[in-house]
């Protein structure tokens, strides 16, 4: 491996490795025997973000494969081909992944998009509860349009584990009906910010900027660190949460984090 001077926190979240790099000097910068180089003081930046993502693959599919041909041949001996169909039609799974949503506190849609058509776009600043009417529309959408196959659903939150350790949650989910064989039916990825480094919604820039100028040095190297650890240790419990309440909706047959 090739040295640096980048030092990266690991999160340690239960849905896959995820990295925060904290650049920072180390105590003994490696110099060439016999030559003097002037240190170079680095500090340390605060963790910016966290992210997480969580696949699900469901229970009681079917899979589809050619029946003639090269085609079948291919399926047979190597896989190719096979398709794997879910049991829940669009309108179900938004109907579960809406209740999953609001047992989270999900409630703000920022995007709706099926079959590559943004549904949302009419509705896009109904404010932060608007869950209710644009699952109203979506519906509409697919009584006019017929079923559908694939949905990109996003969500913004807020989690309330008290103010120092809260996070500004952007959660972003796909549902594909037919997909691959082998691969999840839900995928879900999740960015999370500490409240703290948010800009508040009246909040001017020039605050905004001295405000995080302030926060970053009021606080000292082992200070920063301990920060990171914080907000990834509440990370990791939201995000284990999420992945326990998606088994209460849905029929999983597995997850992977």
């Amino acid at each position: 491996m090739v040295p640096t001077d980048e030092f990266t926190v690991r999160g340690s979240g239960p849905i896959g490795p995820y990295w925060a790099p904290i650049p920072y000097s180390w105590p003994n910068t490696p110099t060439r025997r016999g030559l003097r180089r002037k240190r170079k003081t680095r500090h340390w930046k605060l963790l910016s973000s966290v992210t997480g993502r969580i696949d699900i693959y469901l229970k009681q599919g079917r899979t589809e494969t050619p029946s003639r041909g090269a085609a079948a041949w291919f399926a047979d001996s190597l896989g190719l081909f096979t398709k794997q169909v879910e049991r829940y039609s669009v309108r179900e799974f938004l109907k579960r992944y809406a209740k999953f949503l609001s047992s989270i506190r999900q409630r703000h849609v920022l995007l709706v998009d099926i079959d590559y058509e943004d549904v949302s776009a009419e509705d896009a600043n109904q404010g932060p509860d608007n869950l209710d009417n644009l699952l109203a529309r979506v519906y509409d959408f697919l009584a006019s349009r017929g079923e559908g196959n694939k949905v990109l659903f996003s969500t913004f939150g807020r989690t309330s584990h008290g103010l120092k350790d809260d996070l500004e949650i952007t959660m972003e989910a796909q549902y594909n009906r037919k997909h691959g064989h082998g691969k999840p039916a839900i995928e879900i990825r999740i960015l999370a910010i500490p409240s703290i480094l948010v800009k508040k919604p009246r909040e001017a820039d020039t605050d905004y900027e001295a405000r995080t100028k302030k926060l970053f040095l009021g606080v000292s190297d082992v200070g920063k660190a301990k920060f990171a650890r914080r907000y990834e240790n509440t990370a990791k419990v939201v995000f284990r949460e999420y992945e326990h309440q998606l088994y209460k909706f849905f029929e999983v047959a597995k997850s992977t984090r």
